[in-house]
């Protein structure tokens, strides 16, 4: 767990020495970003409007797709990004289809090196891309137009105060409503709501602005204890919320649940969230600890699995995190969000600490990456049987820290692990229960940028 948050803080320092350049929007081609009134909510971006691209509906920005894309691969230093685009057979369309340097009108930030994309896209024939850590904004693309929809702030009119929101996910409803966990927590109390954070943040996709709405997670938030020199202090933990689904109308949030310095960590939880009534309630993870990766479950639309990386304190307790740490099947159902199965890493002394980026093959199986100490040990990525508890070797580097997140299509059986020692996407086929290499696919090796995760695109 401690690993995974030094990456992000070291995120948010490279961002804050370097800065993450600004296009000015042209005067019909989308408007800039607003300002937040006084109460009121902060303006996104203009929303883009019709033709383009062959009479396809969005502002022209991105070069067109000569096919619709199957997979996308984000690549990255933390610094700066590019996202390919591949067809079904991972062929590539476009190896860097958007990246840093990609600048246009009626875009108000341009892309940082702290990206994601959402656990699901819309579905609706658009590419949604989340820039995380001190950049906010949420944008939108038609594909295979390549076409801009729009792009939203993930927060009001700051001014100086150096917030950021840190969207994680853009969790789609409907053509109306999406939304977005914002994963800090605002210490001012006199910040507006929308500048609050610790909470999911409502966007309209239909027009890529900000709806005012929000619901407060802060119910959700704790306290804990850290050793200092002076004895034990009690502080606040935030929820923290991270990637999450929807089923039907509940949407259940993985929260990470970690005190604003990182140094303390509550129990693990999820958040479920109805949005008949917007009420919230948390379902504890007994024993577990950093719950905020949550994933869908191939072949199981009413079930997630949830990777809890666990917490120590000081950094790099081994024993504290194998304590801590484990994997979660979710069932959600009528009778609301249930535990069916946990593989904890506590009743398996033997086994790696396999629970970075966990990725579901299905009910029973799910890959996670166990990652190296540079001295020695080199990342695998290992293969969780949740029945059974068995634990098999599917893939090893040659490096600490460079397998990021797999992605895994039940169509073709393939999983495509992106492995940044060897600047390449690794392809394994389902081979006898396991998986074993058929080959490797490189994106724009002359960005030097390696491959940091692989989507699937619904």
């Amino acid at each position: 767990m401690e690993r995974v948050i030094d990456f992000t803080l070291l995120i948010g320092l490279v961002l804050a020495l370097t800065g993450c350049g600004e296009s000015s929007a042209v005067p019909g081609s989308g408007g800039s970003a607003g300002s937040a009134g006084g109460g009121g909510t902060g303006g996104s971006a203009g929303h883009a409007g019709q033709g383009g691209n062959g009479g396809a509906p969005g502002t022209p920005a991105l070069n067109p797709l000569d096919a619709v894309p199957r997979y996308a691969v984000v690549s990255s230093d933390f610094s700066s990004s590019s996202i390919g685009m591949l067809d079904q057979d991972f062929g590539i369309i476009d190896e860097s289809w958007l990246n840093s340097g990609t600048t246009y009108p009626g875009l108000v930030a341009t892309l940082s090196g702290d990206v994601v994309l959402p656990n699901r896209q819309a579905g609706d024939g658009t590419f949604a891309v989340v820039d995380r850590f001190f950049t906010d904004v949420v944008t939108r693309f038609y594909v295979p137009s390549g076409n801009l929809d729009g792009q939203a702030r993930t927060h009001g009119e700051l001014g100086s105060s150096g917030f950021s929101s840190n969207p994680q996910d853009f969790i789609f409803v409907n053509a109306d409503s999406a939304w977005v966990p914002r994963y800090e927590s605002n210490l001012d109390a006199a910040a507006l709501p929308e500048n609050r954070g610790d909470d999911l943040f409502e966007i309209n996709p239909s027009d890529m602005s900000a709806t005012g709405a929000r619901i407060d997670l802060a119910s959700l938030n704790t306290t804990a204890t850290v050793a200092t020199g002076n004895g034990p202090v009690e502080v606040d933990v935030f929820a923290r919320p991270s990637r999450g689904l929807l089923f039907g109308s509940t949407i259940v949030v993985g929260l990470d649940r970690i005190s604003a310095s990182f140094d303390a960590a509550g129990a693990g939880m999820v958040a479920i969230v109805d949005l008949r009534d917007e009420s919230v309630a948390g379902l504890e993870l007994p024993g577990l600890k950093s719950c905020g990766h949550l994933v869908p479950v191939p072949g199981a639309p009413n079930k997630a699995v949830v990777g809890c990386i666990g917490f120590a304190q000081p950094y790099g307790d081994e024993v504290q995190v194998r304590a801590t740490s484990g994997i979660v099947l979710l069932d959600v159902g009528n009778s609301g969000v249930v535990i069916e199965r946990v593989w904890r890493l506590a009743d398996h002394p033997g086994a790696a600490i396999a629970v970075n980026s966990v990725v579901a093959i299905d009910e029973a199986r799910v890959v996670g990456v166990a990652n190296g100490n540079f001295a020695t040990s080199v990342d695998t990525l290992q293969m969780v049987n949740l029945g059974t508890g068995a634990q098999d070797l599917v893939y090893e580097s040659n490096g600490s820290f460079v397998i990021g997140l797999s992605a895994y299509d039940p169509d073709s059986e393939m999983l495509y692990v992106p492995d940044a020692t060897r600047n390449v996407v690794v392809g394994l086929a389902a081979s006898e229960g396991g998986f074993a290499e058929v080959g490797s696919t490189a994106l724009a090796p002359g960005l030097g940028l390696p491959p940091t995760q692989v989507y699937v695109l619904d």
